[in-house]
């Protein structure tokens, strides 16, 4: 009996951790939500574990010395009552899971929703994000690694070279913000480029097949001619309907969201950019600063908040020219943000954000007139009615999908 009783929990955990099983699938996304929190906070804001230990278990901080050993045994023990694949499987999900999140949760998201208004509000951002990709990844690495050379080290010159290079991108972080504010958007070229390489010539046929009888085509002609009619509407329906829902989403203003969330990402940015420079000070000078007691990398994090606000706080403050021309220059990045970041986005930006929606939206709805003539000029078809209903006839594939394209077009 004892020994089933085991088999039977067992059984059960297995089943618990099983990936199909539901519960499995919310507790993986806790798991995975709450690793990678930790180890934003561990890296970027505080010694959470120290912190936890010595607030929750104060005669026991001990215990941080074996933190690792904890962690392997925890993993060694669940790892014991589930299989290879199990475990593999979850391992990959908790390691990718912030690319998980940005292309499968937040586009499920979304698509739950049924909102094209905050789909292409996605779309839109993916898009600038891939546009920028080599030079987010390029000044990401630099920053991650100086980030971390000024939390581990202790030689001087890493410091130094890691500060300025922080600095650095800081400062190509404000030109880019006011480049974007007057400069063509990374958007727009990629809609322009995506214009450019466009070629409706592949979708000629010959004459022959246009010209010819429906009813005197052979097999394999009248296959092509189906198929491409029925890509030549498809497209058609797609750069219009795309036209329309970007109009949505142009007079639905979420422009005026992104901007917000672009400012808020500046100024957390900024924060933790003089977190860094101020502790890589402290680190190569104590004597920079003045202070009560030590101070931790939090409390770096609330003076280089206040000196955005011009607070001064009394647990650190800036005693010498060097830390205090920091001090400075984190009050004149605060009011870029505030006064010509917000002011300039708001009206300038605005407008301009308005007039290349509008090119691309024309440039969808000439594209899509454009393979509407083709359709007249090559298959003889009054408009694209006529070219719907022969569709129908000849059973295309995808008309289905080709007429709920043209319900949201109307």
């Amino acid at each position: 009996m004892i020994t089933n009783q085991k088999k039977e929990t067992k059984v059960d955990f297995k089943g618990f951790v099983n990936h199909n099983s539901r519960i499995a699938k919310v507790t993986r996304e806790v798991v995975a939500v709450l690793i990678w929190t930790y180890t934003f906070i561990k890296l970027f804001i505080f010694d959470i574990d120290t912190y936890l230990v010595r607030s929750l278990l104060p005669n026991h901080t001990y215990l941080l010395k074996y933190k690792f050993t904890i962690l392997i045994g925890l993993v060694a023990v669940f790892w014991l009552f589930t299989k290879n694949k199990q475990i593999f499987i979850w391992s990959l999900y908790i390691l990718f899971y912030p690319l998980i999140l940005l292309f499968w949760r937040i586009p499920y998201f979304i698509f739950k929703q049924k909102s094209w208004v905050i789909a292409f509000t996605f779309i839109n951002g993916i898009i600038s994000f891939i546009v920028s990709l080599k030079y987010l990844f390029v000044t990401s690495a630099i920053y991650t690694v100086s980030a971390t050379i000024l939390l581990t080290s202790t030689n001087e010159a890493l410091l130094v070279i890691s500060c300025i290079s922080i600095l650095i991108i800081l400062i190509l972080t404000f030109y880019n913000r006011f480049e974007v504010i007057f400069k063509k958007s990374n958007l727009l070229s990629f809609y322009t480029t995506f214009f450019s390489r466009m070629d409706n010539s592949t979708l000629i046929i010959e004459e022959e097949i246009t010209k010819t009888p429906v009813e005197l085509l052979d097999e394999k002609q009248l296959e092509r001619r189906t198929t491409n009619l029925q890509s030549i509407v498809l497209f058609n329906r797609i750069h219009l309907f795309i036209a329309k829902k970007l109009r949505e989403y142009q007079n639905s203003k979420m422009n005026y969201a992104y901007y917000i969330v672009s400012i808020i990402g500046v100024v957390a940015f900024t924060i933790l950019s003089f977190t860094f420079v101020n502790l890589s000070l402290y680190k190569i000078d104590p004597d920079n600063f003045s202070f009560e007691s030590p101070p931790s990398l939090f409390t770096f994090i609330y003076y280089s908040f206040n000196n955005l606000l011009s607070t001064p706080i009394s647990e650190l403050k800036a005693i010498t020219p060097i830390s205090q021309s920091i001090s400075m220059f984190s009050t004149f990045c605060a009011f870029l943000i505030g006064v010509i970041l917000v002011s300039l986005i708001l009206s300038v930006r605005s407008q301009k954000h308005q007039e290349e929606l509008n090119e691309v939206i024309s440039g969808f709805e000439r594209q899509g007139e454009l393979l509407e003539k083709l359709i007249l000029v090559q298959y003889k078809i009054k408009n694209i009615e006529d070219a719907l209903v022969e569709l129908e006839k000849l059973k295309a594939i995808l008309i289905n999908i080709i007429y709920k394209i043209t319900d949201n077009i109307k």
